[in-house]
C-alpha cells in the first residue's frame, strides 16, 4: 500500500478503497477457513477487525477524512 501511495497524484481515495477490499478479503478468508457463513460470528475475525480499525484510526486525522471526501471519485 505504501508503494502504491508513493506518487505525486491524488491516491488517498484509492488507499481507502484498498483498505476496504483488504478487510472484505480477510473476512472471506477467515470465514472460509472456519467453515462459517456470512451471518455467523467469528471471534477471530472480530478481533482482527478491531485491531485493523484501531490501527487505521490511529494513522488518520480529520484532514485525511476531509481530503478523502473532497475527491470526486
Amino acid at each position: 500500500m505504501l508503494k502504491f501511495a508513493d506518487t505525486d497524484k491524488p491516491s488517498l481515495h484509492l488507499v481507502y478503497n484498498m483498505w476496504d477490499t483488504m478487510i472484505k478479503k480477510l473476512k472471506s478468508t477467515i470465514y472460509r477457513h472456519e467453515g462459517k457463513r456470512d451471518d455467523d460470528e467469528s471471534f477471530f475475525y472480530d478481533m482482527m477487525h478491531k485491531i485493523l480499525v484501531n490501527w487505521l484510526n490511529k494513522s488518520n486525522t480529520p484532514l485525511h477524512y476531509l481530503a478523502h471526501s473532497l475527491n470526486p471519485k
